[in-house]
């Protein structure tokens, strides 16, 4: 028996509310610029959260920049930013060693399954990246990372209901230069890194070359292997060529390849010594420990993972308006093998591959008029082809309390193996525009939307038929397929108001919408039997707030109120299949409502001495939760 904790998420719930508060403060040595002898000030951070080169102390927006400490040793991986900004919470995906689960504001995607929209979106050189898969990357030639926190339902890729990280990776400065870093630790830690930049006609043509190497053995051990587990092992290379053809003209190549085989989690079975794990050969196996840093599994949960990214970035600039073209491929090829059991039996094993192939493109105009109105406009496409299928194995032993023997059913073998799949097909487009007025030299209108068209076409198979790969049979074809296509259209509006105070203090308040698209949930053993369609999700986002610079510019103080509106909100529920057999499937289960206040404080206390400090705290309730389990 494996001992789990289980809610009903089922139950019709009344305002059942959760109240979190969060709050970090970081502090480095670093050199800062000095203005006069005794006095110093902040530098000027320039974000890209409108889609251009703007002042993070100039937008209507609700966004943390992490730059300068990136530098710092302990920010090894984007997990680790989670300090950095007020109600950001980041953990690795359980099940893919290269997956992330982001939350914002409450809101994430912890179901890692490819048939599932993330609601927090992670973007990397204008690019989105489209699922969880490959996106926990290295603090390696990162220039800068955002983090956008409420509903990005106008500038962003798809529509994403949380919130967005967008990481810019360092430039190609045609210039010599380059950066090595080697750190070695405990538990075997070994980190290569270095890129180097290489002009080639000068000012004209420069090439970046960049690798990075992270290994581990980890520091749980395998009390059944008699060895370390939980290690990394992550390889990440590549190159960017710019070529500056005219004053007005540029174009930038951008390729990379990572492969991560390192194990994705240390599961550890918590169940107490009376409790059996399973049952083995008629004898009880139980787990051998109870610490948090060993576990007891048979076999390692291993990854073979493979990432290549193509990014293809032209810049045109009119001298009045910038046209910009971003188009992308991106291909991964996923193996993750999980020992869900934990234990030191063959109890259950599941074997995960996916194949994804994704490609975008961005046709996007930026004007710099002297006027009081500049825009930014642009047409969107983004396609995905994915293939993703399972292998259960040993799960189907049935225990005879009478006989003390095994019963295998439908003639399965100990080394049987069930096999089931999905693949789906999404095509999504979209049309955009976002527009600043400035109405006189303190107030700042700015009226957004997003027109967005998606398709998807599924198909999964059920895993009715077992197969015997120890005996040398081949995973089985034509199983029972359900079909199902479904369209969705979406217009998503936005809107802000800046008032200037002075030089040092700006006031704003912003109203924006999202969705996250519908769908059909493809973790699932047995499509006849249930209907997995679910229906997109909406929010709703009111925010206000002030951003200040104080002590003569060397501290800057941000803060927002900010309430969001859920409906038909896509919740994870439990239905019943038979006796003793239940499904997780996704339906438009709750609306909820969140709100929160957000702090975010830098200051720059001396030359060598700067802080950061941010506060964050949500209020959530579930105004209603209701799920039809039985048609």
């Amino acid at each position: 028996m494996i001992r789990k904790n289980h809610s009903n998420p089922l139950k019709t719930t009344r305002k059942l509310a959760v109240v979190a508060c969060s709050a970090a403060i970081v502090a480095s040595f670093q050199s800062a610029p000095s203005l006069a002898q005794n006095r110093v000030a902040l530098e000027e951070v320039i974000v890209t959260a409108t889609r251009r080169d703007e002042s993070l102390q100039d937008i209507a927006v609700s966004v943390s920049a992490i730059d300068a400490e990136l530098d710092q040793a302990t920010l090894r991986r984007l997990d680790d930013l989670q300090t950095f900004s007020p109600n950001l919470y980041i953990r690795r995906s359980p099940g893919i060693a290269s997956g992330a689960s982001i939350t914002i504001r409450g809101i994430g995607t912890q179901d890692s399954d490819k048939s599932l929209d993330p609601a927090i979106g992670v973007m990397m050189d204008g690019v989105f990246l489209g699922t969880s898969s490959g996106v926990l990357m290295q603090n390696f030639d990162v220039q800068r990372i955002e983090v956008l926190r409420g509903p990005q339902g106008t500038l962003f890729g798809k529509n994403t209901t949380g919130g967005l990280i967008n990481i810019i990776r360092g430039d190609v400065t045609m210039e010599w230069g380059g950066d090595f870093i080697v750190t070695l630790d405990e538990h075997g830690r070994e980190d290569v890194k270095g890129v180097v930049n290489v002009p080639i006609v000068e000012d004209k043509l420069g090439i970046k070359l960049f690798g990075a190497q992270v290994k581990s053995d980890g520091f749980v051990y395998n009390t059944t292997l008699e060895e370390d587990v939980g290690g990394d092992d992550v390889q990440n290379y590549g190159f960017a060529a710019k070529w500056q053809a005219t004053d007005n003209f540029d174009i930038k190549l951008h390729y990379e390849k990572t492969k991560d085989e390192s194990d994705q989690g240390a599961y550890v079975n918590r169940n107490v010594g009376t409790d059996n794990t399973c049952v083995f050969f008629g004898q009880c196996v139980t787990t051998t420990t109870d610490n948090e840093n060993q576990n007891s599994s048979n076999t390692r949960n291993f990854s073979d993972n493979e990432y290549d990214t193509t990014i293809l970035t032209a810049n045109y600039d009119f001298g009045n308006m910038v046209l910009t073209y971003i188009g992308a491929q991106r291909d991964m090829d996923e193996q993750n093998m999980q020992a869900f059991d934990a234990s030191p039996a063959d109890f259950l094993d599941m074997n995960y591959f996916n194949l994804w192939d994704q490609e975008s493109h961005e046709l996007r105009l930026t004007t710099n008029f002297d006027g009081p109105l500049n825009f930014v406009a642009g047409l969107y496409s983004f396609e995905v082809d994915y293939e993703q299928f399972w292998d259960v194995a040993h799960l189907h032993w049935t225990y005879h309390a009478v006989t003390g023997g095994f019963f295998f059913p439908d003639n399965n073998t100990p080394t049987s193996v069930r096999s089931q799949g999905q693949r789906q097909q999404t095509d999504s487009s979209a049309a955009f525009v976002s527009a600043d007025w400035a109405i006189n030299d303190r107030w700042t209108l700015t009226l957004g939307g997003r027109y967005t068209e998606e398709e998807k076409d599924f198909s999964g198979d059920d895993g009715s038929i077992a197969w015997d790969p120890a005996a040398g049979d081949s995973r089985p074809t034509g199983h029972a397929t359900w079909n199902k296509n479904a369209k969705w259209t979406e217009f998503t509006p936005s809107g802000s108001l800046r008032f200037q105070v002075n030089d040092d203090l700006l006031l704003w308040a912003s109203y924006s919408e999202g969705f996250k698209s519908g769908g059909f949930f493809g973790r699932q053993a047995n499509f006849q039997d249930i209907d997995v369609t679910f229906d997109p999700e909406y929010v709703e986002n009111f925010e206000i707030g002030f951003k200040s610079s104080l002590l003569d510019g060397s501290m800057t103080l941000n803060a927002a109120y900010f309430s969001n509106d859920y409906t038909d909100k896509q919740e994870s529920v439990l239905v019943p299949r038979g006796p003793a057999d239940v499904a997780t499937i996704v339906r438009n289960a709750a609306t909820e409502e969140i709100s929160g206040i957000e702090v975010d404080l830098t200051w720059q206390i001396t030359q060598n001495w700067f802080l950061r400090a941010n506060y964050g705290y949500l209020d959530a309730s579930y105004d209603n939760f209701i799920a039809d389990i039985d048609g």
